[in-house]
C-alpha cells in the first residue's frame, strides 16, 4: 500500500495540481485577514484577533473553498487514469482494484491535511506580520496550537465529505459532471449554513460540528456525527464497489 500512495504522490507531483492546491490554502487566509483589517479600520471598536481570523477563515474553507479545491483533487486523482488511458497499464503489475483505490483515498486524505496545514501555517504567519503594523491579539503559542489542531479536525471532516464525489468521476469518467456536483454542493452550504435544516446536510454538519454550533441547529450531536460517518463510508465503498465492476481491457 505504502508503494502505492508513493506511486500517486509522484503522479501528482508531475502535475500542476499539487502546486493549485498549495495556492488554494494561502488564498482564503489572505483574503479573509485583508477583509478583517478592513472592518477594523472601518469600525473603530473592533479589535483584530488570531481567534476572529481563525473563525472567519474556517467558515470560508469548509462551506465553500476547501470542499471546491480540494474536490476538484479528489477528481482528478480518478479522471487522469481515463483521461490519459492509464489503467490497463498499472494493472499490468499485480495490483488489485481495491488496493488501487484505497491509495486514492489516502492519498486525498494526506492531500487534504496538508491543505488544512498550509492554512493554519497562513493563518498564523499572516497575523504575526499584522502584528508588526498592528494590535492582533491572542497571538500565543497555545492559541496557535488549538487552531492547529481544529484545522486536522477541519481536514478529517472535509475528507469524509469529499468521499461520495470519487464515486461520481469513477462514473462520470471525466471532470465536468462531479466539479457541477461540488459547485452545487458548495452552493447550498453557503445558503444552509444558517437555516434550521443545515445541521442535517452532510457538508453543512461538519462546519457546524466543528464550530460547536450543530445543537443550535436542531441536529442532535450523535446524529450528525452519524451523518458524516455515513457519508464517507457510502463514497468509499459505492466507489470500490463501481470501481471493480469497471471494464478496463
Amino acid at each position: 500500500m505504502a508503494d502505492i500512495v508513493y506511486c500517486e504522490w509522484i503522479k501528482l507531483k508531475r502535475s500542476k495540481i499539487i502546486l493549485i492546491g498549495i495556492l488554494g490554502s494561502f488564498i482564503v487566509p489572505f483574503l479573509v485577514i485583508v477583509n478583517d483589517i478592513r472592518i477594523c479600520f472601518s469600525n473603530a471598536a473592533a479589535t483584530l484577533s488570531l481567534g476572529w481570523i481563525y473563525e472567519d477563515t474556517i467558515m470560508f474553507i469548509m462551506l465553500l473553498f476547501g470542499p471546491l479545491v480540494m474536490a476538484v483533487v479528489a477528481i482528478f486523482l480518478i479522471s487522469r487514469e481515463y483521461t490519459e488511458k492509464t489503467l490497463k497499464t498499472i494493472f499490468v503489475v499485480p495490483i488489485g482494484r481495491r488496493q488501487f483505490l484505497i491509495g486514492k483515498f489516502i492519498i486525498l486524505f494526506l492531500l487534504v491535511l496538508l491543505f488544512m496545514v498550509l492554512s493554519w501555517l497562513d493563518i498564523v504567519v499572516i497575523s504575526v506580520i499584522c502584528n508588526l503594523f498592528l494590535d492582533v491579539s491572542q497571538i500565543t503559542f497555545l492559541s496557535a496550537i488549538y487552531i492547529l489542531v481544529q484545522m486536522i479536525k477541519g481536514g478529517i471532516l472535509l475528507f469524509a465529505t469529499l468521499t461520495p464525489f470519487i464515486y461520481i468521476a469513477l462514473c462520470a469518467k471525466g471532470m465536468l459532471a462531479p466539479f457541477i456536483a461540488i459547485a452545487a454542493t458548495s452552493l447550498l452550504n453557503v445558503v444552509l449554513s444558517g437555516s434550521q435544516i443545515g445541521g442535517f446536510y452532510p457538508w453543512t454538519t461538519s462546519y457546524l460540528l466543528l464550530t460547536g454550533r450543530l445543537a443550535q441547529s436542531g441536529c442532535p450531536l450523535w446524529l450528525g456525527i452519524v451523518i458524516i460517518l455515513f457519508l464517507c463510508m457510502f463514497g468509499i465503498w459505492a466507489s470500490i464497489l463501481r470501481f471493480q465492476k469497471e471494464d478496463i481491457g
